[in-house]
């Protein structure tokens, strides 16, 4: 069962598309704009699936992940 691993990925990969999207924001090449853009797009859509997840399973999710040995409370901090 991966229930608790939900929210650590969630949170490396909106990590993830943060960083890509800062050494991104200062390069005006038309590929790496179309590359912004499109890990933009990537991050919205993530956003989206996130915040459908969290309502109905929140709690189960939350106290899977704290209940995990391996990462109690560290996606938290």
């Amino acid at each position: 069962m991966t229930l608790h691993h939900i929210i650590t990925v969630y949170n490396d990969m909106f990590n993830h598309m943060d960083g890509v999207m800062q050494a991104l924001a200062k390069k005006k090449t038309q590929s790496k704009e179309d590359l912004f853009f499109a890990v933009k797009l990537a991050q919205q859509k993530i956003s989206k699936y996130y915040a459908e997840v969290t309502p109905t399973m929140g709690m189960r999710l939350f106290s899977a992940h704290i209940l995990d040995p391996f990462q109690k409370l560290r996606s938290f901090r």
